[in-house]
């Protein structure tokens, strides 16, 4: 878990610029159409003091816009370490063409994972691990849906400890760090449009580590890095001949 940090770290800071080109022409649009999404919705469920029913349309709508904001970072990550470079084009072909597919997938799977972390929590936290790798596979394999299916949950069985150690670390992370600078929002402005704008900018910053963390291990799992690692070395070989 740690080397995975390690190398997704490095990836982040050598592909700032990509990073933060993504975060504003993508994860922020989407939180931005989330946000206003989940009010509108859940208006008439405040409305009659009815609390549970927002609170899962708010973790059904999350998964699912989560699940489309991790199409170009994993492209970025995808493309970097299969060829050294980054071609923003290709970010936005990647979101296009595995946009609706993974749409219509993290539709029956938000629902699952939502029910599963509202009435039991340990079943919810089960389903998300075994599901979280669905976009990875999609975008990295361009698999069919079985296939997709079948290796994210594989990808959850062989890595669950180190996925669910990743989870509760980008997840106190997020925590900490949305709760300071929303203190900090507040202090200073005192308006909550202030904070909303304060935890969609964290997130932007602090998601793309996540996914980059997550696909370095998907890589080191399903053996591309190891494949990866030896074309590199028999290509240091043939320069030395």
């Amino acid at each position: 878990m740690l080397a995975s940090i390690k190398d997704a770290f490095k990836l982040y800071k050598g592909n700032f610029l990509y990073v933060l080109l993504i975060g504003i022409t993508v994860i922020l649009p989407i939180q931005m159409l989330y946000t206003i999404l989940v009010n509108y919705v859940s208006m008439p469920f405040y409305y009659f003091q009815i609390p549970l029913w927002p609170s899962a349309f708010q973790s059904v709508f999350m998964l699912m816009a989560v699940f489309i904001m991790l199409i170009p970072l994993i492209s970025l990550v995808i493309q970097y370490t299969r060829t050294g470079k980054v071609k923003a084009g290709k970010l936005y072909l990647d979101l296009l063409k595995n946009a609706f597919f993974i749409y219509l997938v993290s539709i029956p799977f938000s629902i699952l994972t939502t029910v599963g972390l509202l009435l039991f929590i340990i079943p919810g936290i089960i389903l998300l691990v075994f599901f979280m790798g669905i976009p990875f596979v999609k975008v990295i394999e361009d698999e069919s849906f079985k296939v997709v299916l079948k290796k994210s949950i594989s990808f959850g069985k062989e890595n669950f400890i180190s996925l669910c150690g990743l989870l509760l670390l980008f997840a106190a992370i997020d925590f900490i760090g949305t709760y300071l600078f929303s203190f900090l929002a507040i202090v200073f402005s005192g308006q909550m449009a202030v904070t909303n704008w304060t935890m969609m900018v964290v997130n932007m910053f602090l998601l793309p580590l996540f996914v980059f963390s997550i696909a370095k291990q998907y890589l080191d799992w399903n053996g591309e890095a190891d494949l990866l690692h030896e074309d590199e070395y028999f290509q240091q070989l043939e320069q030395y001949r």
